[in-house]
């Protein structure tokens, strides 16, 4: 009986060796549930950045409400806000803010065919934008940041 019980102290420390070697394999009930968190905490921000994106389209890019500081301050980081300030500045005398940086440059067509067809998560907080500009569709990728979901930078802008 001493030997039984031995031998099945030696099996059990010869697993729990084993176990400890290869523990970045053992999945274990809390590192799934913290996988999953993570990823409903990423759902809900990816389903929050594209609808502020929608938003933002439908009312300022495509619509006709303007492009205020406030607006801009709810939707953009400093450094976006100035690019966009930057680029109005470049191509107008006094202030604004170039609101065409998100759109292809089409100039020509009806304005009833702007809308956006699609937004898509990229991963790390970026989305593509897929739209119908005056019946030209067009592109661009949009980085996000912070938990307000700030837009910083307008990553490529094409018509295809």
């Amino acid at each position: 009986m001493i030997a039984a019980a031995a031998i099945v102290v030696s099996c059990g420390n010869k697993q729990q060796a084993q176990l400890t070697e290869d523990d970045s394999t053992i999945v274990t009930k809390d590192s799934i549930e913290l996988v999953n968190e993570q990823v409903e905490t990423q759902d809900a921000f990816d389903n929050q950045a594209i609808e502020n994106i929608k938003e933002f389209y439908q009312k300022y890019v495509f619509g006709n409400e303007e492009l205020t500081d406030e607006v801009v301050n709810k939707y953009c980081t400093k450094k976006l806000a100035k690019k966009l300030a930057d680029d109005y500045e470049y191509e107008y005398d006094g202030g604004g803010y170039a609101v065409w940086n998100f759109r292809s440059g089409n100039q020509d067509g009806d304005e009833d065919t702007q809308e956006v067809m699609s937004v898509e998560a990229l991963g790390n907080h970026t989305y593509q934008v897929h739209y119908n500009d005056l019946g030209a569709k067009g592109n661009c990728v949009i980085s996000v940041v912070g938990e307000e979901i700030l837009f910083d930078e307008i990553i490529s802008n094409s018509t295809y």
